[in-house]
């Protein structure tokens, strides 16, 4: 018991502080303009902890060819989402000018630095790093990490929609299950946490700047992200990439997670289920 505390009350001191920080940064200040917590809660736990690197952040080179298939998939299901909701008036359609395309460029650059990048240093970076230290289970990796995103969220959701969050919030959190599974297949596929971070941009960027509700939010049941589309075209990819990111969990023979004197360790096959690797018992 003991051992397992010491397990995951790490990763319980990550979500309340980066929650906690989130309420201060949003909900306090009233400041909306990025998203650094995780980021920033994940550079104080590597320099509190001798056991942890800068390397454990991820931000290592990848090979592109490895995102092709998730951004045309991400791209197919935004599309028909936009179709979907331009039908039923849910949204105005844009303005496509060259106004509109410049603010596109400014906001990628701006969401692919500012929340992408500062969320995914923390989420698919640090933390993911964390589990493979701890040789945690794939099912472990994908729930906890989808649970702790989840609440990280939760503060905002408060303001946004107290009329309906019991309702929103729920649709929420399914589609955060989703994306974080392709986001972690991408982790662990490419031992990067760029793929995730450019992933988490683009649909970012795509529903901010195509996607303006045409209803006032207390009166929406479900926002334009994410949608019921969205969800439902999101399911199969996710169970895909479930399995197929299990898989190479399990039969990937080295996973490079840097410890304190900055050598390398492997990421040895661990059964996928929901409880705490045989050498922690």
């Amino acid at each position: 018991m003991l051992v397992k505390i010491k397990i995951y009350a790490p990763f319980l001191a990550f979500m309340i502080l980066a929650t906690g920080l989130r309420y201060l940064q949003a909900d306090v200040f009233k400041f909306n303009y990025t998203e650094f917590s995780p980021a920033f809660i994940s550079v104080i736990f590597i320099l509190l902890n001798k056991k942890d690197s800068f390397k454990m952040l991820s931000v290592n080179r990848f090979e592109f060819n490895s995102l092709l298939l998730p951004f045309f998939v991400i791209l197919f299901v935004v599309g028909i989402d936009f179709i979907v909701q331009l039908r039923f008036h849910l949204i105005n359609q844009p303005v496509i000018d060259v106004g509109f395309l410049l603010k596109l460029i400014v906001i990628s650059i701006l969401f692919t630095i500012l929340v992408g990048g500062l969320e995914e240093i923390g989420w698919r970076g640090y933390l993911t790093s964390k589990f493979i230290q701890n040789n945690m289970s794939w099912s472990q990796l994908i729930v906890i990490m989808s649970i702790i995103w989840s609440i990280w969220h939760l503060p905002t959701h408060f303001l946004k929609f107290q009329d309906h969050l019991f309702i929103q919030y729920p649709v929420f959190v399914i589609s955060l299950f989703e994306l974080s599974i392709i986001m972690t297949y991408l982790r662990i596929r490419t031992n990067s946490v760029i793929p995730a971070i450019l992933l988490h941009s683009l649909i970012a960027m795509l529903y901010e700047s195509f996607f303006k509700s045409s209803a006032n939010y207390s009166d929406m049941y479900f926002m334009t992200f994410p949608s019921i589309t969205m969800i439902l075209l999101l399911l199969p990819v996710s169970i895909y990439y479930y399995k197929k990111g299990s898989k190479l969990y399990l039969d990937k023979l080295k996973m490079p997670v840097p410890n304190s004197d900055g050598l390398i360790n492997c990421l040895q096959p661990a059964q996928d289920s929901f409880s705490v690797h045989p050498k922690h018992l």
